[in-house]
This record gives structure tokens, C-alpha cells and sequence, in this order.
């Protein structure tokens, strides 16, 4: 059975090397998760490789998301970007670090 858990303050990100094809490159989500049976909640993770993202959720191979509000710096990226925040998975943003 899937879990399904709430992640806030999230964002797209991308895996792989720079040396990487595009093509290969898999996205992941981060951000603060709760209700998630391995972590504290407010917790924040990079999940496993995202297989989808629509109308609010996110899925990998194990847990689906239930997106709650994105990071700010993602939402300003993707608008900057041309990019539907809700459906952002074909690039990669580079979030700040912290």
C-alpha cells in the first residue's frame, strides 16, 4: 500500500551528475514533510525519483505527496521561468543553499 503524505515548502529539484544527460536526469522533490512514517514531521527530505506530478499530488515509486504550499523560491523561479509551478518537471532548479 502507498503511503500518502503532506509535503510543505517544496520544490523540484534535479539528480545526477553535470555530466549527466538530460534525458537520464531524474527529479526529486525537498521539502518539510508530515505524516511520513520515517521522518519527524517538518522534517526535510528529498524524496526518491518523482514518476508524476499533477493537480496537487506527487508520486514516486513508494509515496504519493499531497502538495501543500511550494517553496517561494521555487514559485518565483518557475514564474521568472515561464513555468506552471504545479507542473514543473522538465527542468531543473538549482535552489539556494540553506
Amino acid at each position: 500500500m502507498m503511503k500518502t503524505v503532506l509535503i510543505q515548502n517544496w520544490s523540484v529539484i534535479g539528480g545526477g551528475s553535470p555530466y549527466t544527460a538530460p534525458e537520464a536526469c531524474t527529479r526529486h522533490l525537498r521539502g518539510e514533510v508530515y505524516d511520513h512514517p520515517a521522518f519527524t514531521d517538518g522534517e526535510r527530505i528529498r524524496s526518491s525519483a518523482l514518476q508524476s506530478i499533477d493537480d496537487g499530488t506527487a508520486t514516486t515509486h513508494y509515496t504519493t505527496y499531497t502538495l501543500g504550499n511550494p517553496s517561494p523560491d521555487y514559485t518565483a523561479w518557475c514564474i521568472r521561468n515561464g513555468h506552471n509551478v504545479w507542473k514543473c518537471v522538465s527542468f531543473q532548479f538549482q535552489p539556494s543553499a540553506g
